[in-house]
């Protein structure tokens, strides 16, 4: 009785051990919102290539007037088309990783460097999606450190840190096209 019994015990671990084998693989939650995020910048990619390509393209000029209406104008043409765009809406479910990046790294900066960070800003200062950053302005970069942590984005998108929000601005179109919330105001240890 004692070989059958153990037999049967044999063969209900293996079947079990065979159903959690066949059994979907957990989804990691990270490569999901990473994942996303880069399917929707790419879905903003070929959006605006799209409407660049309807408007026609400066030659070689030394004159920054043109190149700035061309700017000007392809920033409109996108807030139009994204006219319903709110904060977020790329970012996704990314946004509380890249917070939580955002967070370590705030921590770890002495008072002078976040004070450094920003001092060339405007207090109150507030900007939004579909909005042009503006050009009375700095543009703030992103810390190398902090960066480093970032998803990697293509060349006509980067990331801007202003009023302790990391933007995404695109860079030819000089417009917000998504904002993250706010970097904590904890003291540094």
């Amino acid at each position: 009785m004692r070989p059958l019994l153990h037999s049967l015990l044999v063969a209900a671990v293996v079947g079990l051990a065979s159903q959690g084998l066949q059994a979907q693989p957990r989804e990691n939650p990270f490569a999901k919102a990473m994942a996303g995020f880069q399917e929707r910048v790419k879905t903003y990619i070929s959006l605006r290539d799209k409407i660049a390509g309807t408007l026609p393209e400066v030659k070689e000029t030394n004159d920054p007037a043109k190149i700035s209406a061309r700017e000007r104008a392809l920033g409109i043409a996108i807030a139009m088309e994204r006219k319903s765009a709110n904060a977020g809406d790329i970012f996704g479910d990314l946004s509380p990783y890249l917070q939580r990046i955002i967070d370590d790294d705030w921590r770890t900066r002495s008072t002078a460097d976040r004070k450094a960070l920003f001092e060339e800003i405007p207090p109150g200062l507030k900007l939004v999606v579909n909005q042009p950053y503006p050009t009375t302005i700095p543009l703030i970069t992103v810390p190398a450190k902090l960066l480093a942590r970032l998803p990697t984005l293509p060349e006509a998108v980067e990331y801007r840190l202003i009023e302790r929000r990391l933007l995404l601005r695109d860079r030819d179109a000089n417009l917000v096209i998504d904002v993250l919330g706010g970097i904590p105001t904890t003291k540094a240890k």
